[in-house]
C-alpha cells in the first residue's frame, strides 16, 4: 500500500549554507574516515526474515538498496548475535553461514549506491517472549516484565559465553560486509538491563553502582573493537527510556559515569547513537524521573565533545541552556547520532543546534529517499503504521521515491545532495 502525500509536510529546501546540507566525519583523521550526510536510517525491526534460518531474504536487499544514498548511514534491524539471544523468529541473526551470505547481499547492494551499513548486534535478555521453548529467558537478575516468563538469573559463565558470542557476531558482521557494528544498548534489551539499577540487582562484580553495572557493556565493546577497530564501533543508549520497564530515578547518575568511561577508554570511538526524550502523555503507569530532572541528552553531548560543566550545579542546569555543540574533529572524533522524533519539518532546526547525525525511522519507511526529500524540500509520504510488522512486500519496498512519483506525471527533477 503506497502511503499517502503528507499534506501537513509541505516545506522549502534547507538554504545551501545549512549545517544540515553539511557532512560530517565518522572515523575523522583514521583510515577509516568516511564523509557521512546528517540523515541515517535507524534501526528499524521489520518481522520479514526467513523464520526458519533468520536469514534476510531477497525483499530486505531491496528494502536496503531503496534506501542506500551516497555518504548515507543505514544502521540495520537488531540483529541476533546468537540463537540464545532471543526468540523472534523472523527477526535477523548473525550467527550462521548462511546469514552471513544473506546480509552480503544486503551490504553489497548499499555499498552499490555509495552508502554505508552497520550491523545492530542484539540480545533480547528477560525480553524474550518464550516464543521458542528452546531458549532460555536469562537476563542479570530474575526481574520478569509483565506477561513475559521471570528470567533465569545469568551466571558468570552466561556471562562470558555472551560476551564471546557478540565478539562472534561482529566478526561475522565483517566477513558479510558491514562497515562496523552498533552495541544495542538501548530499550530495555540486554545490555541496558545490566545498566540500569531498575533491572539489575546483582551484588557481584556485574552488579551494585554503575562501575559494577556497565562491566558487561564495556566487555562487549571490548569484544566489538577487537573485529572492527574503535572507529567502526558505535553503541545505542537510552537515557530516557520507558519502554520494558526501564528508566532511572536519576539517569544522569547513570549515563554520565558511562559516557565519561567510554570516552576516557576509547578516544577514537566511533559514535555514541542517544535516543531523545519523548513527549509522555502522563498515563497513569508512565514513569518520570525524580523531581527537578530535565530530560536532555546534552549533558552527554557535552561530555563527549570535552565540555567541562562541573561548574553547573547539576546537569539539568546545564541542559536548561540550550547549548550549541562543535562537530566532531581529529581530536574529539566520536561522532553523535540522535532518534526518536525526528522528521523533515523539525530536523534542520535540530542539527542546526546539535551537529549530530539525525536518525529516521518511521518517515524512512514510507519515504526511501528521504534524505533527498529533506535536502530539497519536496514533500514526504506518511507511513502506515499497520504495515510495519506485516509480512511481505506491502508497505516495505513499495513506496515510490519522488523521482519515481515525478516521471510518472512526466516531470523531470534536479536533485541536491551534500
Amino acid at each position: 500500500m503506497v502511503a499517502p502525500i503528507d499534506a501537513v509536510n509541505q516545506r522549502s529546501a534547507p538554504q545551501p549554507d545549512s549545517r544540515l546540507l553539511k557532512t560530517v566525519k565518522l572515523g575523522a583523521g583514521s583510515q577509516y574516515e568516511k564523509e557521512l550526510h546528517r540523515i541515517a536510517l535507524a534501526p528499524l525491526t521489520r518481522f520479514r526474515n526467513a523464520p526458519e534460518t533468520q536469514a534476510p531474504t531477497d525483499l530486505a536487499v531491496t528494502y536496503y538498496q531503496q534506501r542506500a544514498s551516497p555518504k548515507g548511514l543505514l544502521i540495520n534491524e537488531a540483529t541476533f548475535v546468537s540463537t540464545e539471544a532471543g526468540g523472534y523468529p523472523t527477526a535477523p541473526g548473525i550467527h550462521s553461514e548462511e546469514q552471513v551470505a544473506a546480509w552480503k547481499k544486503v551490504t553489497d547492494a548499499v555499498h552499490a549506491k555509495g552508502g554505508y551499513i552497520y550491523l545492530q548486534a542484539w540480545a533480547l535478555g528477560r525480553a524474550n517472549a518464550g516464543q521458542d521453548p528452546k531458549i532460555e529467558t536469562v537476563a542479570p537478575s530474575p526481574i520478569g516484565l509483565k506477561d513475559h516468563p521471570v528470567p533465569r538469573e545469568m551466571t558468570i559463565e552466561d556471562i562470558d559465553k555472551f560476551v564471546k558470542a557478540y565478539g562472534t557476531a561482529a566478526q561475522n558482521a565483517k566477513k558479510a560486509g558491514f562497515d562496523g557494528v552498533e552495541l544495542h544498548g538501548a530499550n530495555g534489551y540486554l545490555v541496558n538491563q545490566f545498566l540500569e539499577s531498575v533491572s539489575n540487582k546483582r551484588t557481584d562484580e556485574y552488579g551494585g553502582d554503575i562501575q559494577g553495572r556497565s562491566k558487561f557493556l564495556f566487555r562487549v565493546l571490548d569484544a566489538l573493537i577487537d573485529a572492527f577497530g574503535q572507529e567502526r564501533v558505535g553503541v545505542r543508549l537510552s537515557p530516557w527510556g520507558r519502554f520494558q520497564d526501564m528508566l532511572e530515578d536519576d539517569p544522569y547518575a547513570t549515563y554520565i559515569p558511562v559516557v565519561q568511561e567510554l570516552v576516557k577508554r576509547y578516544p577514537k570511538f566511533g559514535y555514541v547513537h542517544f535516543v531523545e526524550p519523548r513527549n509522555w502523555t502522563g498515563a497513569p503507569e508512565t514513569k518520570y524521573p525524580k523531581e527537578g530532572i530535565v530530560e536532555s541528552n546534552d549533558p552527554f553531548r557535552a561530555i563527549i565533545r570535552g565540555i567541562d560543566i562541573s561548574s553547573y550545579p547539576t546537569p539539568s542546569d546545564y541542559a536548561q541552556t540550550n547549548p550549541t555543540f562543535e562537530d566532531p574533529s581529529a581530536e574529539k572524533p566520536t561522532v553523535i547520532i540522535s532518534a526518536a522524533g525526528h522528521d523533515a519539518d523539525n530536523v534542520e532546526e535540530f542539527v542546526a543546534r546539535t551537529g549530530d547525525v539525525a536518525a529516521v525511522g518511521r518517515y524512512f519507511i514510507s519515504n526511501p529517499d528521504l534524505p533527498e526529500r529533506i535536502f530539497n524540500g519536496y514533500p514526504v509520504r506518511k507511513y502506515d503504521r499497520s504495515t510495519f510488522y506485516s509480512p511481505g512486500p506491502i508497505g516495505y519496498i513499495d513506496q515510490p521515491t519522488w523521482k519515481e512519483e515525478q516521471a510518472a506525471k512526466g516531470v523531470e527533477s534536479a536533485a541536491v545532495q551534500p
